[in-house]
């Protein structure tokens, strides 16, 4: 069946079914539903065998949700979890069709494996030597991936339109923004041309960090295939799982591999705001030196110079036990609603501070507390951006590292101490600091010159407001339920004034009653 489904047309009508159904099965299952119009959600083993067949747009859009435990059930988490987008490689017509794209007649290669080393969703990877005899590695991407996925998230972005009115402001916002974000990050990463960019980045900003990065090949590059240097080592994946007899795991430090690899995203998420969004075991090496080799950039994600200042407040202030520091961090980020009670609001502060205060935390996992602490902001009218969820992501894959081979491993008991080390630099570049003092000291006079407009405006009058976009957000919702409470009423007294003016004398009654329950309506809504 998954066979068929990958070879039928993206618009065949039994596919755009399946697709319906695991909307609709998401739409229930967030919205704590049985069933809507006769449909029922599919068991969490169906949906998995749905996600299968519909292929690499839904089996990475899944991957996604399976950090949204404010939106499912333990059941279904498990499940999304056990997704992967490892496929078997592409037919020697598909590979031969993909190759000639990318390199047609200039063909640099004086030996390339068809035999690929590596096979997932968006491309294989094959080993080649250049003709100067350089081993590389070269990545094709997937023959009709670009119309498939375009056609899936035309279809995926449809069907939320039709949907989306049926859920609550805070969710519709959060599942919109998810889906958006998720067809921008998806449609960016087969694009090799943007991962190449990637690659440039990290090797110039992340050079004095101790991580190795492949070199690039720009010449050979397109928007179809990305050539770079062969890296050798050992994969994460195979030291976690011993696939390989070989492997010896007491040849490797872990506790130190562990510490690199959280030091390392301490500075990409707090300190320079550019992280690689997809650290799973596979995409991680380690050479012949010990030292830690990323690979595949397709996923990386970047966060506002506000928002990654704000997620180390919250961090920061959740340790010192700061209540008032912690919400306010907590509505940058745009996780409180700008409405949101004042009891649920320390409902959801004592959870946190019971995380990071528990002395006897190391028996838990951060995935479990996220995910707890998420599925508890189900009924709260919190959202979650997406940016935090790619940093939950994130840190939740480098969990699963750290537990599968280190007893007691928490990062969230850890995180704090390494941060320390950190803020100075995260807050103000360390090697920036005399040049942001002298900015500030320039920028004194301007100051003292606000101050001044300030009283001015102050004494005549015309002192002016500014209105943040959550308090927006909530004045237009809130504006919307009135207009919508009204134009019922309206309605209501139209129908009912409607019915008193028939002939038929049993409408009458009726009339009055719609009449009367219309001007209540909009009695009660003023």
């Amino acid at each position: 069946m998954r066979q068929y489904m990958k070879t039928i047309s993206p618009y065949n009508p039994r596919r755009v079914y399946a697709i319906f159904s695991f909307v609709m099965t998401v739409f229930l299952i967030i919205m704590k539903r049985k069933r809507f119009m006769g449909f029922k959600p599919l068991s969490p083993e169906k949906f998995k065998e749905t996600i299968d067949q519909l292929g690499v747009c839904f089996i990475k859009f899944a991957q996604i949700l399976a950090t949204r435990a404010d939106f499912f059930p333990p059941e279904y988490l498990q499940i999304l979890k056990q997704l992967h987008d490892e496929v078997d490689p592409m037919t020697p017509t598909e590979f031969q069709k993909s190759f000639n794209r990318a390199f047609g007649h200039n063909n640099p290669f004086s030996v390339f494996e068809q035999t690929p080393i590596a096979s997932a969703s968006i491309g294989q990877v094959h080993m080649a030597y250049l003709k100067d005899q350089t081993r590389v590695a070269v990545k094709i991407r997937r023959f009709g991936i670009k119309e498939k996925l375009k056609a899936d998230i035309k279809i995926l972005r449809l069907l939320n339109k039709f949907f989306s009115p049926m859920f609550s402001s805070y969710t519709n916002n959060s599942i919109e923004t998810l889906i958006l974000e998720f067809s921008e990050m998806i449609l960016l990463e087969i694009d090799l041309r943007n991962e190449l960019e990637n690659l440039r980045e990290f090797s110039t900003i992340y050079a004095k960090e101790g991580i190795h990065f492949p070199k690039i090949y720009g010449q050979f590059c397109s928007e179809t295939a990305l050539v770079m240097s062969y890296e050798s080592g050992i994969r994460l994946s195979d030291i976690v799982g011993n696939s390989q007899s070989k492997i010896d795991k007491n040849q490797f430090n872990f506790d130190s591999i562990m510490e690199r690899l959280v030091r390392f995203y301490i500075v990409q998420i707090l300190v320079r705001g550019v992280f690689h969004a997809d650290p799973h075991p596979g995409n991680i090496l380690i050479d012949a030196d010990g030292k830690l080799v990323m690979l595949d950039f397709g996923m990386v994600k970047r966060i506002s110079n506000e928002t990654r200042v704000a997620i180390i407040e919250m961090v920061k202030a959740a340790y010192e036990y700061e209540f008032e520091r912690f919400i306010a961090a907590c509505k940058k980020l745009g996780i409180i609603a700008y409405e949101a009670p004042q009891a649920q609001i320390q409902e959801y502060a004592k959870r946190v501070f019971d995380i990071f205060g528990d002395e006897n935390l190391s028996a838990s996992t951060m995935q479990d507390l996220a995910f707890e602490l998420l599925g508890s902001m189900q009924s709260f009218p919190f959202k979650l951006p997406q940016d935090i969820i790619y940093v939950i992501r994130a840190g939740v894959m480098i969990e699963g590292l750290g537990t599968s081979q280190i007893k007691n491993f928490n990062s969230v008991k850890d995180i704090f101490p390494l941060l320390k080390i950190y803020i100075p630099q995260a807050l103000f570049f360390e090697e920036q600091l005399i040049q942001s003092l002298f900015k500030e000291v320039q920028n004194f006079p301007l100051i003292l010159k606000r101050v001044r407009d300030i009283f001015y405006h102050l004494n005549d009058g015309s002192m002016s407001m500014k209105v943040s976009k959550d308090q927006m957000e909530w004045m237009e919702k809130e504006v919307r339920g009135y207009i919508k409470q009204l134009v019922i009423g309206f309605l209501l007294m139209f129908f009912g004034i409607a019915m008193l003016n028939t002939i038929c004398p049993g409408h009458h009654f009726w009339g009055w009653i719609i009449l009367i329950a219309g001007s209540l309506k909009i009695i009660y809504s003023l």
